[in-house]
């Protein structure tokens, strides 16, 4: 995996005033899938990574079984929908950037990534 960006901060739910800081890495299967999309829709996935760097637990949906360690954040462009799925590792106060890509079979293809052996 690789270090996206370092410089995303979001509020401790403790009621302090202190940041916690978030790290973002994209697995080599979300690399791969978000450089092969247009130069606009990379921008915008660019966006959505760098909001999800702030406040990941609340900008994403925990998803159902089998998948509840995962979290799917939405995106549209040009009509269509796009998912973000990532797990968060809040020790290690990081972003896991499992799979990005169009809505249809995106889920199926989530477990596929997640649970191949």
């Amino acid at each position: 995996m690789s270090a996206l960006m370092n410089s995303g901060f979001s509020q401790v739910e403790d009621g302090s005033n202190a940041l916690r800081e978030w790290t973002l890495y994209l697995t080599r299967t979300a690399d791969k899938a978000q450089k092969n999309m247009d130069k606009p829709l990379r921008i915008l996935i660019r966006d959505a990574l760098l909001r999800l760097c702030q406040d990941p637990e609340r900008l994403g949906e925990r998803l159902s079984q089998p998948l509840t360690s995962v979290f799917s954040h939405h995106i549209t462009y040009k009509g269509k929908e796009f998912r973000i799925a990532y797990q968060l590792s809040p020790e290690t106060e990081s972003v896991v950037i499992l799979l990005i890509g169009p809505h249809e079979n995106f889920y199926r293809k989530l477990k596929n990534l997640l649970y191949a052996s």
